[in-house]
């Protein structure tokens, strides 16, 4: 035989040696697992629905192989499920991990639901029991919260939501027309996927000033470490009132992260549509205000980050008193701050007013208020802005009165009005930097609107324009 090819031989015989030497398995009480956590932590669920997996590593960093079961100390009563290796359930037997090898162990709670607002713990451990006899533990912690779920739901009669528990809304939840919902402070409404506040009646959501009331997604986990996906938009539909709807009041609400915020459909002008104060609408895919010819107050509110969008109105009549508009969308190239029109999905709708007074207008174009209108109305169209700070090209319209623009030279230009100037932690505070021309500016209708959205007092003159006195 050829010298070469006995040492092809050899070789071969090396690597196959070299394979079942990792393969070696022992029992000796010497050799124990590592584990990437010795706890773990999961996000806070709802009850009585499975959470999203967390997860850790079990490593083999010995130079022979190991076996061993999973055992959850619960037994099947356990709130958690494990799976390893392909296996799930709360007992796995019989488990291998060759030398230097690792499996990663996934997790899963679900906590069973009770009558009890306070939010359950769930703890276990996992034990791993070596076929030395040897035990070792990974410990799990869960909290659930408890809520009332509501799927496809019509509110036919006069209905009141408190903050006893949490609400979760699956399909829609729908208001006839003639009833009324009542949501009362510190409420919180949980839409899942799709899931809109759809209103034919009246919706009337006041919170407080230290107790708001939230509609938001339903997802309560992270997506990546550090980004929860209360943080990102499309997670829910939006508030939509129908043609049919009046006298609906929006107080210290905070309305975030769904496809849209609020909608407006045409209903005419003899009576309000829509009284928006103090609340918040940020963060979503589409346009956060949206009024197709109606009447809508809003004052002392933050609406913000708009993928299509803040404030949309086609046709007719609505104040700004105090408000923050802003379009720096992270998830989307933002459309305008401020969009006016007179026409919607190919129908003409008068626009006979638009007032915003003491205002911030601003955004990441070079001009965040959009007049679209018809050429030969142009100069009949009533709309103002006054004492506001405004990001626009044309700062020679007659209809701005004592406002301040703009100077995309200037070092506090668009987002460096702000003290989060960069907005990368997703979470976009508005608060007014130091340096922000829109200090002082606004009239004496602060009078009226003395307390900020964050609770700051307003002086009784030189207040600052938009939704937050500058507080050091």
């Amino acid at each position: 035989m050829k010298p070469s090819r006995i040492l092809l031989i050899i070789g071969a015989l090396s690597t196959l040696l070299s394979c079942q030497d990792d393969w070696k398995f022992s029992a000796d009480s010497r050799y124990a697992l590592a584990f990437s956590a010795d706890t773990v932590k999961m996000d806070t669920v709802f009850t009585g629905v499975a959470s999203a997996s967390a997860g850790f590593m079990v490593y083999n960093t010995n130079d022979v192989g190991l076996r061993f079961d999973a055992v959850m100390g619960g037994g099947a009563a356990s709130a958690f499920r494990m799976n390893l290796d392909g296996e799930g359930g709360t007992m796995i037997t019989g488990l291998e991990i060759p030398a230097g090898d690792s499996l990663f162990c996934f997790v899963s709670v679900n906590i069973p639901s009770a009558d009890d607002p306070a939010l359950l713990h769930a703890f276990d451990s996992i034990r791993f029991v070596m076929e030395s006899g040897n035990v070792q533990f990974v410990r799990l912690s869960a909290y659930g919260q408890n809520a009332i779920r509501l799927k496809g739901e019509l509110i036919g009669n006069d209905t009141v939501f408190t903050a006893r528990l949490p609400y979760i809304i699956y399909d829609s939840l729908r208001i006839a027309q003639g009833a009324t919902l009542t949501v009362r402070p510190g409420a919180r409404l949980y839409f899942h996927r799709g899931a809109v506040l759809d209103v034919s009646g009246r919706l009337i959501a006041q919170g407080s000033a230290d107790s708001m009331i939230v509609m938001r997604g339903d997802r309560l986990d992270m997506m990546l470490a550090g980004l929860p996906y209360d943080l990102l938009s499309g997670e829910w539909g939006g508030v939509l009132l129908r043609s049919d709807s009046y006298g609906n009041v929006l107080s210290y609400c905070d309305i975030h992260g769904g496809e849209w915020g609020v909608k407006a459909d045409s209903a005419g002008m003899e009576n309000t549509k829509l009284s928006i104060s103090s609340s918040i609408i940020h963060n979503v895919s589409g346009t956060c205000l949206e009024a197709t010819g109606c009447r809508v107050d809003v004052a002392n509110s933050q609406i913000t980050n708009g993928g299509q969008g803040c404030v949309d109105l086609a046709g007719g009549s609505s104040d700004f008193v105090f408000c923050t508009i802003a379009a720096f969308s992270i998830w989307h190239l933002a459309d305008q701050a401020v969009r006016l029109s007179d026409y919607r999905g190919g129908y003409r709708f008068p626009l006979s007013g638009a007032s915003f007074r003491n205002c911030i207008i601003t955004g990441s174009h070079a001009s965040e208020f959009i007049v679209d209108v018809a050429d030969s109305v142009r100069n009949t169209v009533a709309y103002s802005v006054s004492n506001s700070l405004l990001m626009v090209r044309d700062s020679a319209d007659v209809r701005f009165s004592n406002v301040v623009f703009e100077n995309s030279r200037s070092k506090t230009y668009g987002a460096a009005n702000f003290v989060d100037r960069t907005f990368r932690d997703y979470s976009s505070t508005f608060a007014l930097d130091s340096l922000s021309p829109a200090r002082g500016i606004a009239d004496s209708l602060s009078l009226a609107w003395p307390v900020d959205l964050s609770g700051t007092p307003r002086p009784p003159s030189g207040a600052d324009a938009g939704c937050y006195q500058y507080k050091p």
